[in-house]
């Protein structure tokens, strides 16, 4: 703790900011699962390709600690993303006679705000203490009561608020360490409706939340003077939500879950060819096979109330770019990806559509003056059509669709970067 007196950032500040990242901290997911990797406007440019590796301003903190050996004085960064995202429902097949479940036309995505926010200090030419405030997993989907999948999701909803201290070391000339501890706020909202007898139906809404904590370890080797590999890992978060489960005019009950967030690995590489180009690669690996169940039950009586099946599996996100120094003061970014998805044809739900994507991103950096840079990113996601099927035979009617959603997304980031 005595690495952070010198910090002149104040317990109001941070609340602010945590306030401020928590209104806007839900969005559709952007990466496998309901991961976001979002937290640098730079970064989006390329589609964060050698993010592991770059080091030039405090989002390394997110991306690898390590990384915080670079950077010079005092800074600060602040980035901000719009994410308009597309899930439109193509109707396959349904059972729904009996119910209000009709409507076959749907389209579950919705835009919102993601920002990030980041400082670093320097205690020593070798030592570096940082702080990140950021949004590392996220969605929110979102369909009408009269769906015709209304009997398996009509909203689904994780928001989380990520605040992690770090500090990095330089060993050597060429070979820096970095870590992080990971506060983490997560929030939890399920809802859809349940038949109650012919035609006529009520909501049920869960609704839970917990804080965990994990870590972040980073290595950072700069083999040359202008080439780096990057390695940053990411330690799982276990948490134990608690809150409500509610039929509308039926019952409320006490209830809680299991829910562990996966550990993420990654490696990435960075190197600057010439005066003009730098190549840019970057590889992750997230643990998502973890995610198998997620079984609510009467936290009083510890009796069963439902089980969702995931059966998720492990994904890898492989990016590729490059940077062009057009100016001394102007540089443009460019960058593709691949994106696995975690979930599979056989338990996938309209509540997290997940499947692959491929990333295509632009970018530039521009130094407004010798101590600020402005970034500005954007991405578009195509999105591999994703096959959903579900059935209630349970149910007071029992209940039954499938069908597919075409996916898609758009991200416009802005960024700041500002040294003291």
């Amino acid at each position: 703790m005595l690495l952070f007196r010198s910090v002149p950032l104040n317990c109001a500040f941070i609340r602010s900011c945590a306030i401020t990242l928590g209104i806007a901290s839900s969005s559709l997911i952007q990466a496998a699962g309901f991961q976001l990797k979002e937290q640098s406007a730079e970064g989006q440019g390329n589609s964060f390709a050698g993010q592991t590796a770059k080091a030039q301003d405090p989002g390394t903190i997110f991306y690898n600690p390590a990384g915080m050996t670079r950077l010079q004085g005092t800074q600060t960064e602040i980035n901000l993303s719009y994410i308009a995202p597309s899930a439109e429902y193509k109707h396959g097949s349904n059972s729904t006679a009996g119910t209000p479940f009709t409507d076959t036309r749907q389209n579950g995505g919705e835009d919102a705000l993601v920002p990030s926010l980041f400082a670093v200090w320097g205690e020593s030419e070798s030592v570096k203490v940082g702080l990140a405030i950021t949004v590392p997993f996220g969605l929110s989907t979102e369909y009408d009561a009269d769906w015709v999948g209304a009997n398996a999701n009509v909203k689904s909803e994780i928001k989380t608020l990520n605040i992690a201290p770090a500090v990095a070391y330089r060993l050597t000339d060429s070979l820096s360490l970095g870590a992080s501890l990971q506060f983490n706020k997560v929030e939890g909202t399920l809802t859809r409706q349940i038949t109650t007898g012919l035609n006529s139906a009520t909501s049920s809404i869960i609704e839970a939340d917990d804080t965990g904590w994990g870590y972040g370890l980073g290595l950072l080797w700069e083999y040359s003077e202008h080439g780096r590999i990057g390695l940053n890992y990411r330690s799982q978060i276990k948490h134990t939500l608690e809150g409500t489960v509610k039929v509308a005019g039926i019952s409320t009950q006490n209830a809680d879950t299991r829910i562990t967030l996966p550990a993420i690995a990654s490696v990435g590489w960075y190197q600057e060819v010439n005066d003009r180009w730098t190549l840019l690669a970057d590889l992750a690996w997230t643990d998502w096979s973890q995610l198998d169940q997620l079984v609510i039950n009467n936290s009083d009586t510890g009796a069963h109330i439902s089980t969702t099946d995931y059966f998720w599996q492990d994904t890898v996100f492989a990016a590729v770019g490059a940077n062009y120094q057009y100016s001394n003061k102007l540089q443009l970014k460019f960058g593709v990806a691949y994106d696995e998805g975690a979930a599979n044809d056989a338990y996938r739900s309209a509540g997290i559509p997940d499947a692959d994507r491929t990333w295509a991103s632009v970018g530039a950096a521009y130094q407004l003056t010798p101590d600020t840079r402005l970034n500005i990113g954007y991405s578009h996601i195509f999105t591999k059509d994703a096959r959903v099927s579900d059935s209630r035979t349970s149910a007071a009617v029992p209940t039954r669709y499938s069908g597919q959603f075409d996916s898609s997304v758009d991200i416009l980031s802005l960024g700041l970067v500002m040294r003291f």
